[in-house]
């Protein structure tokens, strides 16, 4: 898969891609952005990652993030 797309809890729309070729069995790095963030957030995912649920995918990002200030 070479990208995805998920909506946080907030609205925030991530758009995600890995960093390097997928294997089975090891680890993908995410690069996701946002429109609110200037930097990629970067995270480390199962390499079924294409499989987990988008909610569950969107809370592990969220998690990952760096709180944003709201207004």
């Amino acid at each position: 898969m070479a990208s995805r797309r998920v909506t946080d809890e907030q609205g925030r729309v991530w758009e995600c891609n890995p960093e390097t070729a997928e294997a089975p069995g090891r680890d993908v790095n995410l690069v996701c952005r946002t429109a609110s963030l200037r930097a990629p957030l970067r995270l480390k995912v199962s390499w079924q990652w294409a499989t987990i649920a988008e909610k569950g995918l969107a809370r592990m990002i969220a998690a990952a993030a760096p709180r944003l200030a709201s207004g």
